[in-house]
Parts: structure tokens; C-alpha cells; sequence
């Protein structure tokens, strides 16, 4: 008797109570809904009598949304508003004894209970959600309350190999380490470019006598093994923000540094400077773009005939900033093209004050594509922001000349953070949003920043544009071409909508996403981190097809089991993976 007790008492334990309060009536249409897996109360795996993690396939229904009063919701064409739902759904599982053994019949066949089985993702959180149409707009009652349904989900830290990650990685010591950048080599391997604040760990055998913080590439084989690794020295620190590789697998470092070692007279706090790399860490040559205030490059791109194009942003008006006429300091944007032997080709500033230019990308005709974050109203202003700040991409041909300028952005802060050119002769932009006018009317912002992605054509027109958005915050840092499509990474700690697939472990998870190349639909979503803060910063695709995809971590478990340096928690260091 009492050990039957037991076994129903653990039996209850199973049981998770999902209720889901949905103010509508069923549609016409279903379909199937995410894989989830099967847990208890306590957020724990349901095992079969093998093991193995239980799983369901949960249906979804197409609901047609009624108010309080339990009538239908129209919206302003006559048309009855919808809301797509998850339908719960019962699964027998397996009862166990105390020890978690299956428990059997007199006839030897394994007991089993039935429990409700919710569209988890993971330890029980009870969150009400806002209700939405089909077109994403809250479903409000009379009054503008909005409709809210409940849901429980899990929150467990993810486990290895739980994602497409074929191999990982981490790089770092006590300090903040984290990972800027990486771009691929013809042979197959790839280059990661490392901003370090340690002296210790993977960075012992580099720091040396040099002062923090120290940048580092690291060349890494196919099969993720390193190479080299090369800490460029300086003796003020350099602070690197963008990594590019031209036809040769020559590597463009660029940045900005306080330091006097570099070869050069540091005109007055932070100069710009632009490194080339052969594709064994060997230095060929440096330059810089420097005034008596703060200048800094933030991209960098290689062009068909082995030039680069760095942007950034300047605060001078003397040095290599005269040539921009400027009659006062202020933050303002600039382009500078050097050729394959570090000769400045031409420079430029576009915009006025508060403006910078964030990324670059160059077509195989040596059109230019650059965007970047306008704030400025004034009379030199590109054009008059929406908001706090708006997104703009700029075309430039080889020479330099402004081709088209456009603006892109609502009420809120936009910005665009990346940039990679089309086949077609057009760009593709990613970027973030708070907005929901303007340009973002038709992408609906869902809460906090959502990720968004811009198709322009040749001609500057748009060609498709495209969101992916949870409830918090969600951003693209980068984005590359890949076969169909194109490939953008970055960080969220949404857990539902677009991330719904692969929930949130705790903190910002890193994710990878797919899109194709004629809408910007999403092909797949793949997340990779721990229970802290994880985050990709840039992205990079092998001559055969691998992504790689990198940036920093706070978490020490997850898919961060057994990927070389551990974080404390309150130091970051660097991490690397590579996708299928």
C-alpha cells in the first residue's frame, strides 16, 4: 500500500497544468506546431522505458478572435480578425517508482498516466502573453484592454550537442575577452579577430609587456584546430571593430588607439587605423586617419582590386579631417578607400553632426555600399530624422561619388549595425528597431528592439523587408550571403514568436538565422549558449558552406560544455562555433 502511495504521488508529480484563456472560437484551419519535450512540474525530461526524452508534436489551430461580450473582432476592410493558438494535448507517460524505474503490471506491461502536455520550450514560468492577429496587432476588448492568454514554458539551460553546432570554442582569460569579427580564407579555414583585457588563460603566451587591451587574430584550420595567433602590440592598447580579407586572403584589421608606438604621431586622443595582414599574421602595412579629437574606424571592406574602404566617424577639424572643411568640432560620419599598397585613394565625410557610419560592403564592380546611424536635423543633415536616430545606406561608385542615399527609420531609435552585398547589384541591410511608423509600419514592433533586415535593389529602391521579433529584445549584429539566402547572427532574450523554436536558456542567447533570398522569410533558427549572457557579433561562411559564428559569453554550461576557457560570470570570454 505504501508503496503504491508513492507511486501515485510521483504520478502527480508529472502532471503540469497549462491553461490557456483564449477569448475566441475555433477556425476551419490547423496545422502542426513545434516539437516539444515532455517535462514535469520541476521542468525535468519525461523519460520512455528506454530513457529517452519524451516528445510531442503539438497542433496548432487558426481561432477567429471575439471580444468580452464573445463577439467577433473585425478589423477596418470587414474582415474577422484571427489569432493562430496551440491546442494541448494528452500523452501517456511511463509511471516510475521513486528510483525513476518504470513500474509494470502483473502482466509485465509498463504502467503508464496521461498529463497535459502545453507548448513548452522548456521550468515552469507562467507568462501572459498579449493576444495578436494574423497581421501581428494586439486583440484588445471594448475599453483597450488588451487579451491576454496564458502559457508555461521552461527555461533550462540548453545541453550540449541540443543544437546544429557541429564545433565550438572559447578564447579568453580573467578579464573581458570577446570576439569582434572573422572572415574566411580561400583554403577552407578562417580568421577570428579577438579584442582581449587579459594577461592570463588562452592570452598568457601573447600579452607580454604589452598594456590592455590587446587585439589578436587567430587563424583557425577546417577542422577548428588554431593555427596561429598574432596579438597586434601597442603601447596604449588598440580598441578593434571590423575585419575584412581580399581575393589574396590578405586580412584588413581596422579600429582605433591612443598609442605613440605605432610609427606614426598620435595627433591627440583616439586616431583611426587601418591594418593589412598577409594570410600568416605578417604585418604589411599600417595607416591612419587622424585630428586632434577623437576619429575611429568601425568597418572595413575589401574591394575587387584588393583596396579596402574603411568607415567610422570623426570629431576633428584639423588634420586628416581638414580636407572636410569642417568649421567646428563635432561627431560626424567618414569613408576613407586606401589601395592595395595602403595609399589613400580619396576620403569623405557624409552626414553632419551625430552621424557615424557603422559598416561597409563592396560589390564585385567596386560600387560601395555603407550604412550607418543619423541623428542631425541641421542644414548639412542627409536628411531630417523620424526620430532619435533613423538607419541610412549610402551607394558610392569606385571613385567615391554618391550615387543614392536613403533613409530608413520611425519615431524611435533605428539603427543599421551590418551590411553585405546582393547579386543582383543591390544590399542587403541588417539592423535593429523600437519603432512601429514610418518605415516599420508594415514590420509591427512586438516590444524592446526587434531584429530587422532591408533588400535594396541597384537603384535604391526596396525590395522586400523583413522582421524577426520576440516580446524583449532581439538584434542583428551581422549579416553574409549565403547559396538561396542570406545568413544573419545576434542575440535575444525573447523566448516566443520567431525565437520560439529555441526558447531562451537565461540572459541574451547567441542565434544564427536563415532567410531565402526573395522575401527574407525564415529558413531556420538555431541558438546557441548557457544560463548567462550570450551573444554573436559577426558571422562568416567556409568555401564549403559552413557558418561561423562568433562573439562573447558569460555562461560556463549549455552548449559552452567542454568549449576550452570557462567564464566566471562576471568576465566574458570569446566564443566560436560553426553551423551546419
Amino acid at each position: 500500500m505504501n508503496g503504491n502511495k508513492k507511486i501515485w504521488l510521483f504520478s502527480l508529480l508529472l502532471l503540469v497544468a497549462v491553461f490557456i484563456t483564449l477569448s475566441a472560437c475555433k477556425g476551419s484551419q490547423s496545422g502542426e506546431g513545434e516539437t516539444v519535450v515532455v517535462t514535469d512540474e520541476n521542468g525535468v525530461p519525461v523519460t520512455d522505458e528506454n530513457g529517452e526524452a519524451m516528445t510531442v508534436v503539438l497542433q496548432t489551430e487558426i481561432v477567429e478572435v471575439t471580444n468580452a461580450n464573445g463577439e467577433k473582432v473585425y478589423d477596418e476592410n470587414g474582415n474577422v480578425k484571427t489569432s493562430v493558438v496551440y491546442i494541448p494535448q494528452e500523452v501517456g507517460v511511463p509511471v516510475t517508482d521513486e528510483n525513476g524505474n518504470p513500474v509494470r503490471d502483473e502482466n509485465g506491461e509498463i504502467l503508464t498516466t496521461m498529463i497535459t502536455v502545453p507548448p513548452t520550450t522548456g521550468g515552469p514560468v507562467v507568462t501572459a502573453f498579449p493576444m495578436t492577429d494574423g497581421n501581428g496587432n494586439y486583440v484588445t476588448k471594448p475599453g483597450g484592454k488588451t487579451v491576454t492568454y496564458t502559457m508555461t514554458y521552461t527555461t533550462n539551460p540548453a545541453t550540449p550537442g541540443d543544437n546544429s553546432s557541429n564545433w565550438g570554442a572559447t578564447f579568453g582569460g580573467s578579464g573581458n575577452d570577446n570576439f569582434v569579427d572573422t572572415v574566411s580564407l580561400s583554403d577552407g579555414s578562417f580568421v577570428a579577430l579577438m579584442q582581449s583585457n587579459s594577461k592570463d588563460g588562452s592570452m598568457s603566451a601573447l600579452a607580454g609587456s604589452s598594456n590592455t587591451p590587446i587585439p589578436v587574430l587567430i587563424k583557425y584550420k577546417k577542422n577548428g584546430t588554431v593555427a596561429w595567433q598574432k596579438a597586434i602590440s601597442s603601447n596604449s592598447g588598440i580598441i578593434v571593430t571590423g575585419l575584412a580579407v581580399d581575393k589574396d586572403d590578405n586580412i584588413a584589421v581596422c579600429g582605433y588607439s591612443k598609442s605613440t608606438n605605432l610609427g606614426f604621431t598620435n595627433a591627440g586622443d583616439y586616431d583611426a587605423v587601418l591594418y593589412k595582414f598577409n594570410d600568416r599574421g605578417d604585418q604589411q602595412w599600417l595607416q591612419h586617419f587622424s585630428g586632434s579629437n577623437t576619429d575611429g574606424f568601425e568597418g572595413v571592406a575589401a574591394g575587387p582590386d584588393g583596396s579596402f574602404v574603411a568607415v567610422g566617424y570623426t570629431n576633428s577639424i584639423d588634420g586628416s579631417a581638414s580636407a572636410f572643411g569642417f568649421k567646428s568640432a563635432h561627431s560626424a560620419s567618414m569613408i576613407v578607400k586606401y589601395n592595395a599598397n595602403g595609399s589613400q585613394v580619396f576620403a569623405k565625410s557624409i552626414g553632419s553632426t551625430g552621424d557615424s557610419l557603422m559598416a561597409v560592403t563592396v560589390d564585385g564592380d567596386g560600387n560601395i555600399y555603407t550604412v550607418g546611424n543619423f541623428s542631425s536635423n541641421d542644414s548639412n543633415s542627409l536628411f531630417k530624422s523620424f526620430g532619435r536616430a533613423d538607419g541610412g545606406v549610402i551607394k558610392l561608385d569606385a571613385s567615391g561619388k554618391t550615387l543614392w542615399v536613403k533613409q530608413y527609420g520611425g519615431s524611435q531609435i533605428d539603427s543599421f549595425t551590418a551590411i553585405t552585398a546582393a547579386s543582383d547589384g543591390g544590399c542587403v541591410i541588417a539592423g535593429r528597431s523600437r519603432s512601429s511608423d514610418h518605415s516599420f509600419i508594415s514590420l509591427a514592433n512586438q516590444g524592446g528592439y526587434d531584429a530587422y533586415l532591408v533588400k535594396y535593389n541597384a537603384d535604391g529602391s526596396v525590395a522586400w523587408q523583413s522582421a524577426f521579433r520576440g516580446f524583449y529584445d532581439d538584434i542583428f549584429t551581422d549579416i553574409v550571403p549565403i547559396d538561396g539566402g542570406y545568413a544573419a547572427v545576434g542575440y535575444s532574450n525573447s523566448s516566443n514568436r520567431d525565437l520560439k523554436p529555441i526558447g531562451n536558456r537565461g540572459g541574451t542567447d547567441a542565434f544564427v538565422v536563415t532567410v531565402d533570398a526573395s522575401h527574407g522569410r525564415v529558413n531556420s533558427v538555431q541558438g546557441y549558449g548557457g544560463s548567462k549572457d550570450d551573444k554573436f557579433e559577426a558571422l562568416c561562411v567556409t568555401t564549403d558552406g559552413q557558418i561561423i559564428a562568433c562573439g562573447s559569453t558569460l555562461s560556463s554550461d549549455g552548449d559552452l560544455v567542454g568549449s576550452g576557457a570557462k567564464s566566471d560570470g562576471k568576465s566574458t570570454v570569446g566564443m566560436i562555433a560553426r553551423f551546419t
